[in-house]
């Protein structure tokens, strides 16, 4: 037996994934070790204008490139990525220039609309910030080409290394909000920097004679899948995390947006870090399942209830104990934090466990019901607050919206759980057919 995982550990897949989880993993423990820090160093309300600021750059970022990152790695040959590389650079360049054009214009029209007025001088580093992220996005899909892992790994814990140590010198030196976009536009500029090495000290001037213009108008075209498609549904799906702090900042005040966009990032660390490293492994899995034509109930089921007995206890504690927990740990200005996590980690539970059924979402080729179910969703999620605003208070607002959240994807896995049945089925009745002659 200890034979049999030694080798299985040495094969080059798991071995991947075990060098990207160990960053991730060390990145995480960064960031966790950094946020008792700054969550005295900042309060609520200008971690809400950060989210706020955040928001915007994710929203933009799921339309700055195209999507055509996504096809660096799947791209034929190495002239084919190099050209798809740059065209993804290119618009992402012209997209933050699109927003330095939009600010000049609608500078005070934006602020008032997102109630950014106690950071209105920053609204100039959004374009700034989204272009940096736009390219660490790129690079990133870039590394992954050339399966540079290991230095994937460092850019990622380099990443939070520089963004708490920056964020606290700001904080200690009280700056302000600005300390916090400083530290998220200087992890990105840092990572970026790690990743392109490679690429600036041997592999430049080869890139740089294949670039061809007629070549990235050639692949636009081609991959036009990733615009028309990939983009729509990346901008529905970032709406889930961008859609709460902009309108809880705009409908009630940039303090409960702090609280809720605290309590979000928190959830998200352990779905980065156990889920990111699971659905790499499932997916590879169940989609070799799937190619020969085998049963995927098992691995399904499996791999969901391994996700579901994980979530037992962080939810139970937070729903028995959650304002406590968040007081002792952050101090008492964010004791109403733990009264939204109460809610947040039904919804958290639920898209833990709906991991395995997005992975195979792509495998069994439903991509066009994920769409309409995520286009369905997005009404409900973009009402909820505005309503709860004018009928209730902001504990009803971040309650509702969870509860639909969990439905969106409780939803999800009954219709992929349908949909592994009927595969199942399908197999069976195949068994059941008399052979050819």
């Amino acid at each position: 037996m200890l034979q049999w995982l030694q080798t299985r550990l040495r094969a080059p897949f798991l071995k991947n994934v075990a060098i990207l989880a160990s960053g991730t993993a060390m990145a995480q423990l960064l960031t966790i070790l950094a946020y008792p820090i700054l969550m005295r160093l900042f309060s609520p309300d200008q971690f809400g204008l950060f989210a706020v600021f955040g928001s915007i750059i994710m929203t933009v970022m799921a339309l700055a490139s195209g999507r055509y990152e996504l096809a660096i790695v799947t791209s034929r040959s190495e002239v084919e990525a190099a050209n798809t590389m740059v065209l993804s650079l290119l618009l992402a360049t012209m997209t933050a220039l699109a927003s330095s054009s939009a600010i000049l214009v609608f500078r005070e029209q934006i602020v008032d609309l997102l109630g950014l007025q106690d950071i209105s001088g920053w609204i100039w580093a959004l374009p700034i910030a989204i272009l940096t992220a736009a390219t660490n996005q790129i690079m990133s899909f870039w590394a992954t080409r050339q399966k540079l892992y290991k230095l994937q790994s460092s850019a990622t814990i380099a990443r939070s290394a520089g963004v708490a140590a920056v964020q606290i010198a700001s904080g200690v030196a009280g700056s302000g909000v600005g300390g916090l976009i400083l530290g998220l536009i200087f992890g990105s500029i840092l990572t970026t920097l790690i990743l392109s090495s490679p690429l600036m000290r041997k592999d430049l001037r080869s890139t740089g004679k294949s670039i061809n213009f007629w070549e990235m108008k050639r692949l636009a075209w081609e991959h036009r899948v990733f615009p028309f498609y990939s983009m729509p549904q990346a901008l529905l799906s970032t709406s889930t995390v961008t859609v709460p702090a902009i309108l809880l900042t705009s409908l009630f005040n940039p303090y409960v947006a702090g609280l809720y966009w605290f309590t979000h990032r928190l959830f998200e660390m352990p779905i980065t870090l156990l889920g990111d490293a699971t659905r790499r492994v499932f997916y590879q899995q169940a989609a070799e399942l799937f190619h020969q034509g085998k049963d995927l109930t098992s691995i399904f089921l499996r791999t969901s209830c391994m996700l579901a007995a994980i979530t037992v206890v962080p939810v139970i504690s937070m729903i028995a104990a959650g304002p406590w927990l968040y007081a002792v740990g952050f101090g008492d200005a964010w004791y109403e934090a733990g009264e939204f996590a109460r809610w947040i980690v039904i919804w958290w539970a639920m898209r833990f466990i709906s991991l395995p059924a997005l992975m195979l979402v792509p495998i069994m080729g439903l991509q066009r019901r994920f769409l309409l179910l995520e286009i369905t969703n997005f009404i409900p999620r973009l009402l909820v607050l505005p309503v709860a605003a004018m009928f209730a208070d902001v504990h009803v607002a971040v309650a509702v919206y969870s509860m639909v959240s969990y439905l969106f994807h409780l939803i999800l896995v009954l219709m992929i759980w349908r949909a592994v049945r009927e595969h199942r089925i399908s197999i069976m009745q195949c068994a059941r057919c008399p052979a050819l002659p």
